[in-house]
């Protein structure tokens, strides 16, 4: 039978980049859909985003809020 394979996403790197890419693929896609579809200021804004956001996230998970 076929294993499968899972994320960990306990790991810290493994947990903020699939965050920054989540938010990297949301922003582009609204800025291309819903704008003028400037890439390169749809991936800066995601990626901070999506740092910042993967960052306190784990923090708050660390610290059993989540």
């Amino acid at each position: 039978m076929a294993e499968v394979r899972r994320i960990d996403l306990e790991n810290p790197w493994v947990f903020v980049l699939t965050t920054v890419v989540m938010w990297v693929v949301v922003t582009v896609t609204i800025q291309t859909v819903l704008s003028d579809g400037e890439w390169t200021g749809a991936v800066i804004r995601g990626a901070g985003g999506g740092f910042v956001c993967g960052i306190t996230m784990f923090y708050l998970r660390k610290k059993d809020w989540f």
